[in-house]
């Protein structure tokens, strides 16, 4: 059991620090004033994305976030079909006073654990890339690297 648990430690450090440092080739005048749009790249990520197109660090970020919240979409959308398909029934016991029994139907731990879970990651993702902004970083962030429908920045 050991054995397994390092190298799923080992697999894991790998993706997280197999990543790609962009950050020398950014400016330092470009990183210091496109820290604030740089970080809306991973809140509101349209926004930066369609508004900047002079400084490059910050369209770098903006294609990262925009990246994101293409995951987070897909995520949200298998999210939602799956918990509307996949019911069991339940147990929801009182509601306004009316006794609802075993009349109603729920999605299963199974189902939404393992979702939740997705979901945590790609919050986990976007604050990764905030703390990199904040740090005037330029790294890819792991598994969005793999996905490149938007390109800005660096190539």
């Amino acid at each position: 059991m050991k054995n397994a648990e390092n190298n799923f430690s080992d697999k894991t450090k790998k993706i997280v620090n197999d990543v790609k440092d962009d950050s020398k080739s950014f400016d330092k005048k470009d990183i210091e004033n496109g820290k604030g749009m740089a970080i809306l790249s991973y809140i509101i990520p349209p926004i930066p994305y369609f508004a900047e197109k002079n400084n490059k660090y910050v369209k770098y970020h903006s294609a990262q976030g925009m990246n994101l919240l293409i995951i987070a979409i897909a995520y949200s959308i298998v999210y939602g079909i799956l918990t509307s398909i996949i019911k069991v029934n339940g147990n929801c016991g009182t509601w306004l006073g009316y006794n609802l029994g075993n009349y109603c139907k729920i999605t299963p731990w199974w189902v939404t654990l393992p979702l939740s879970l997705i979901g945590i990651c790609i919050t986990i993702l976007c604050i990764m890339g905030i703390i990199n902004v904040c740090n005037g970083k330029a790294k890819e962030l792991p598994i969005v690297n793999k996905i490149k429908i938007f390109k800005g920045g660096v190539q």
